[in-house]
Order: structure tokens, then sequence, then C-alpha cells
């Protein structure tokens, strides 16, 4: 019997209690719900026996099936923030290993429930319900409102589907999308469906034999350390441990460009959504892959005791290179010019630290040319005068403010200083041939910014240590389509705009994962799907292929209304 044609509400309620305790069962109930009750009648006796879902003890939970589907469960819970939906992921028993959600509502309605890491929820233990009928019947369902046995369950949606090995065959675990009943659920069955096989693909990456390798060694560094591990394999495939559960998908995406390319054991510095974080990396042999071990970085102060990034944020080449050569013209003590669009980092790479207005630089001595506006230009000379001559190296900033006769000032200090002290000079610029212009004015070598646009990658990072700085201890993590969102934008202010976007936000009072709605306007232009709408189109797209483009039989296939297709077509541009 299709979905759409089940009998609902009251009635249901009443064939339900009618089939419980009456010999000749109503056969208008579908065939798998009521073989469902039926095992529950046998197993329980009446509804109202089940008062408490079951808990096993945590050594029987099976870690190790978590910490293979961690990656992949993380990732769709992520996709599917702001729909008032929790994922779970129950082992062949149906016990519960874990448990994802980024809505407060929907963890809420979980914990009301007992859904909680550890609960038993096989149908001899609580009756019909999203995961033990499906490990039950070896088969997806929906289990909606009424057709739970328990009466816990009666304002419940709960969508499950088997997760079988694709070698062996053997049942793994089933995994659920639960949520209040509302009429989001039409689509709920082929995106379980659609998240079972992307499972099912895990294990098979994993199975592969470039990837066993990668796999034993995640397995290993799991149980030896600490703190979290991700690990990186052959063809994209991504393993995060148990303890690897706060981490977005931003940051793994972050790890993983830090890791790539690497040819030795290498310890490097993350700025993620939890703060910054030592990455202790190991090279697989063969090209096995990478296992990145976690743990939080020492952190250093300025100021009041604020937490400050024990250096510049950026792992892309462009600003790497930028970097060497600045530190190679410091450590040389020769002037350099470093020029580039307004607020891309040109202060923070001279000092070779993020610069914060208003800190004390005990090794630097930074002199700002609007300062001539307030003091008058023969003090301000005699500023820049004693600094150069001074014990510390310089930092001059803003130089395009200069008119000839200071800049012509500053060029004969700069010579007269040569090989005593590095002088780094910083103008804002449009482009590279009038940052070259204003090199050749000073005698000096110029290096040119890449501007935040042209270092997209760098943007996750970014914007935890904008977010650290702001507000210490306050998680305010991207989102996946946010983080693209700003991946694509223009950022004309460069680093400084991305700045002002993060306090804005942290002012307003965002908190947790952020994402592409709570953007401004202005960045949300460049919209990308997520996993469950990129789902829904090819689900709707396969309906309408089979019913020949006929919308009403392509909502009697899917079990939706008419309006929802409709709705659906619209909302993703689809014709049909």
């Amino acid at each position: 019997m299709p979905v759409s044609e089940r009998p609902r509400g009251s009635r249901l309620e009443e064939l339900r209690a009618e089939i419980l305790t009456a010999s000749d069962p109503d056969r208008a109930v579908p065939a798998g719900l009521l073989e469902s009750w039926l095992r529950s009648k046998n197993a329980l006796g009446a509804p109202g026996n089940v008062r408490d879902v079951p808990r096993v003890d945590e050594d029987l939970i099976d870690n190790h099936l978590l910490e293979m589907f961690q990656a992949p469960m993380a990732r769709a819970a992520e996709d599917l923030a702001g729909s008032g939906m929790g994922l779970l992921l129950a082992d062949a028993h149906g016990r519960i290993v874990q448990r994802w959600s980024l809505d407060s509502s929907a963890m809420n309605q979980l914990d009301r429930l007992g859904t909680v890491r550890g609960a038993v929820l096989a149908e001899d233990a609580v009756g019909t319900n999203g995961v033990g009928t499906a490990i039950a019947s070896g088969r997806s369902v929906q289990i909606s409102g009424a057709e739970h046995f328990a009466d816990v369950y009666h304002d419940a949606l709960c969508t499950g589907a088997p997760v079988w090995h694709p070698i062996t065959g053997k049942l793994l675990a089933a995994v659920t999308m639960s949520t209040k009943i509302d009429e989001r659920s039409g689509l709920l069955l082929p995106l379980t469906n659609s998240l079972a096989a992307q499972l099912q693909q895990h294990v098979l990456d994993a199975a592969q034999p470039g990837s066993r390798a990668m796999l034993a060694a995640f397995l290993d560094a799991s149980a030896r350390h600490d703190g979290p591990v991700v690990a990186f394999g052959p063809d994209g495939l991504t393993m995060r441990s148990r303890r690897a559960g706060e981490l977005t998908q931003t940051d793994v995406d972050l790890i993983g460009h830090l890791c790539a390319g690497l040819r030795h054991e290498a310890r490097l510095t993350a700025e993620l959504s939890t703060g910054t974080t030592a990455v202790d990396a190991t090279v697989l042999d063969a090209g096995a892959g990478v296992v990145a071990a976690l743990r939080p970085a020492p952190r250093v102060t300025v100021g009041h005791g604020r937490p400050a990034s024990d250096g510049l944020v950026g792992q892309t080449k462009s600003w790497l290179g930028v970097a060497h050569h600045v530190s190679r013209h410091i450590s040389a003590r020769t002037a350099l010019l470093v020029a580039g669009e307004p607020g891309s980092g040109k202060t923070s790479l001279a000092l070779g630290r993020p610069y914060r207005p208003g800190s004390v630089q005990p090794d630097v001595a930074v002199v700002h040319t609007a300062q001539r506006q307030i003091i008058g230009d023969q003090a301000w000379l005699q500023e820049l005068v004693d600094a150069v001559e001074g014990p510390t190296r310089v930092v001059v900033r803003a130089v395009e403010h200069l008119d000839p006769q200071a800049l012509a000032a500053l060029r004969s200090l700069i010579e007269a200083n040569t090989g005593l002290g590095s002088v780094l000079v910083t103008a804002t610029a449009a482009t590279q041939s009038e940052a070259a212009a204003m090199a050749t004015r000073l005698g000096v070598a110029m290096v040119w910014v890449p501007p935040l646009r042209e270092r997209s990658s760098d943007i996750p990072a970014l914007w935890n240590a904008f977010a650290a700085q702001r507000s210490p201890g306050l998680r305010l993590a991207l989102g996946d389509d946010a983080r693209r969102a700003l991946e694509a934008a223009g950022w004309p202010g460069n680093l400084a705009e991305l700045r002002t976007l993060v306090a804005q936000m942290v002012a307003e009072g965002s908190r947790g994962v952020v994402q592409l709605d709570q953007l401004p306007d202005s960045l949300r232009a460049h919209r990308s799907w997520s996993m469950i709408e990129r789902t829904e189109m090819e689900t709707i797209r396969r309906a309408l292929q089979e019913a020949g483009g006929n919308r009403s039989k392509a909502a009697e296939l899917l079990g939706v209304s008419r309006a929802t297709i409709h709705r659906k077509l619209k909302t993703y541009n689809l014709s049909g």
C-alpha cells in the first residue's frame, strides 16, 4: 500500500489498539507495520508496558563502529542544520552508538524520548520504531506518530535504514533521521536511504587495499592519543575519532589542507573553531595518507591577559611566500616596502605577528604617518629619526599619505640606516604597478600582499582566529554553506572586512555553527546546495522521469502531495 494511503491520526490509533487486542487484525494496516506491531506485542505485551528506554553500559557500545562512521555522519549533520532533525547511528542490536544534530530543539526532543548514547531501541525493547524496525525487517522504514508501538513516541517521526557491509552482506548498523511530525517528512525516506548508501560506500572505500594502511594507523592513533584524531586517505577517504566529534566539517577541511602535500612528519598549528590547535601529522608510507593527532596549542597573551595567536594565520602558497620574503628582509636588516590592497594584512606581515592597534610591540617601533596630522611635521620627523636610530627595528605604516618632501626624508633615513636595522614600510595601493612606483621613489624592494579573494582557502582559519580574538572561549564556527559563500565572495575590504563581519556576528549574539542564512545578503549570492538539498533534487528528478513528467504521478511515487512537488520544483528551479 502506498505511504500516502496509510490510515492516520485517531483511526490509526484505533486500529493499533484493535490489532493488539484482537485475534483477527484489520488488514487495512500496511503489512510491514502490522508485522512489526505483532512482533512488538509478542515481546512486550501491551504498549503501556514500555515505560523506560533501557540502556547498556559504556563498555558495551561499539566505538569502532562510531570511528568508522563519525566523519560522514558529522558531515550529514551539518548539512541538516536548521531542519530540526537529529541523526542516530545504532549498532546491529539497536543500541545507539551516537547521535548528531546542530539544532537544540532536536537534541531536546531526543533527550525527552530517552534517545541517548547507549539507549536500546531494538523492537523487543521498545516496540515499533525507526531504529529497531529497520533492523528487524532488514529494510528502510518510516514510523510516524501512532504507528509507533509505545505511546511515548506518538509525536515523533523516525525514518530508519539498515547499513549493510558491501562485501560480506552482514548487517553493520542502522541510521535514522528523527524529528517531530511535520510536513517535511515526505522526502525523509529517500534521504535516509541515500545516507545509508553513503555509509556503505564509506565502508567499501575503507576496505580498498590502498586504504587499509590508513585505517589501521588511524585506529591505532585513536587508541593511543587522548585527543581528537583525523585521518586522510586515498580518494578523499576521511576518518574522525570519537573525540573529534566537536570538530566542524570546516575544521576537518582546514586540517586536510594543512596536511596536503606533506612528505614527512610535521608539527603544525591550526586555528580551528575549538581554538588554536597543535596538529601532529604522520605521513604514511606508499601514499596511504596522513594521520593527524590534535591537542590544544600553547597560547600567549597580549595586554590584560587576552589570548593571541602564536603567529600569522594562513597556509596558502602565495601568503606563505610573501611571509617568507618579509622574514628574509628582517633577518638581513634590509629595507622593504610591504604593499597591498586596504586591509590585506600588510602591518601584520611587517611585524611578523598579528597586528592589534594600541598593543605595545616591545621589539618593534611602529610609526604611523597619520600622526603627522596630530603632532605636526617636525615632531613627527623627529619621532621617525629617533625610531630609526634606536635599537629596535622599525615599521612605518601608510606611507602613501606622505608628501614628496616627507617621502624624500624617509628615503634618506633608510639609506643612512642600511645594515643597521631593518626598516619595513607599508603602503596601500590599488595595483602592483602603483606599489612598484612607490618602492622606486623610496629606493627599496617591494613585496605585494595577496588580497583575501586570492587566498580564499585561508578564510576558515582566519574566521576562527578573529572569533577567538574577539571573544575568547566563544565557539563561532562556519557551516559548510556559509564557508563556501565566504570563499566565493569578493572581499574588497580584505581581512579588515572579514574581521568586521566576525565582530558583527559576535555582537548580534551568534553562537555555535553559523549557517548561510545568518550571513548578510551581500554574501549569500553564491549559494551552494547542501547534501539534503542535492539528494532531494535528485530524488524528484528520478520520480519525474519515471512518471514521464507527470507531477501528480511523481508525487504519488514519492508518497507526498502534488503541492509539495510543485513547491520543491520552484525552490530548486527545476523544470518538470
